[in-house]
């Protein structure tokens, strides 16, 4: 299925484990995560259905490698198996267990890692991805990925934040992506709604706040983007700058007046 009819592309998605350990505080999940984490037994489904071509997305919105994923194995053995049947799939994760995975990946046809990077400056995500690997760990494992031939790197720049995450400290990762040279990046912008904005108050900087707010309207229980002239501005210019280099620059063509790139939003394919 496709989240949004006629837009996305098709796949499939299961999460492995209840809640998520890395207590990003912008997180649009976070009632999900209350609950302690622990395996979901889903992977049974896909371990038992048909081969199928097309793509599993693990996990949409838990991370697929918790630390107690190196006790239960439920992503492990489920990556093992899509990548022995051939069957096309894909992980997003901040967490530096995939290492542990990364060759199954490799020799999985149609599949790639992406690994969630918003910044890197590790003082922004200690305070808002404060459970999470630090900047500079995902971007040292980033690099170590990209050199492993065959592997598929994807940079999800994801989320966005406006007046936090955007500006400068963009230009700085944009411009180590570029040194890097994944194999593709995906970004996106921060949805806001009333709850995420009262997380979002509780932690940051009271100037940081509302340097923020200025880019949503008055938040409410549907979360939304910032202004679309300025999320068509901010992806036609990082669009502009990956235009003539090896690696794809991917934006979700749903929430968009307009597409970017002819890449998937996925990045990966």
């Amino acid at each position: 299925m496709s989240k949004y009819e006629g837009k996305c592309p098709t796949l499939r998605e299961t999460d492995l484990y209840t809640g998520c350990p890395f207590n990003c505080v912008y997180c649009i999940a976070k009632r999900r995560h209350a609950e302690e984490v622990r395996p979901t037994g889903r992977e049974q489904e896909i371990l038992t259905s048909p081969l199928s071509s097309v793509p599993l997305y693990l996990s949409p919105w838990t991370d697929p490698y918790p630390p107690c994923e190196e006790e239960h194995f439920r992503t492990g053995s489920l990556v093992g198996h899509l990548s022995e049947t051939g069957q096309p799939f894909y992980v997003i994760t901040r967490s530096l267990l995939v290492r542990r995975d990364i060759e199954l990946i490799r020799d999985g046809s149609r599949s790639f890692v992406g690994i969630s990077l918003n910044t890197l400056d590790d003082d922004i995500t200690g305070l808002l991805e404060p459970d999470a690997p630090g900047a500079g760990e995902r971007a040292d494992m980033i690099e170590e990925l990209t050199g492993i031939a065959g592997l598929r790197t994807v940079v999800r720049i994801d989320p966005i934040i406006p007046g936090i995450t955007d500006g400068e400290r963009l230009a700085a990762l944009l411009r180590w992506v570029l040194k890097v040279k994944p194999f593709a990046i995906g970004l996106e912008t921060l949805r806001m709604d009333a709850d995420i904005a009262s997380r979002m108050r509780n932690t940051l900087p009271e100037a940081m706040f509302n340097r923020m707010m200025e880019h949503y309207s008055l938040p409410g229980e549907v979360p939304v983007h910032p202004a679309m002239e300025w999320r068509l501005e901010l992806f036609r210019r990082v669009a502009a700058l990956f235009e003539k280099t090896d690696v794809r620059a991917c934006f979700c063509r749903a929430t968009l007046s307009e597409q970017i790139t002819p890449w998937d939003c996925r990045g990966g394919y």
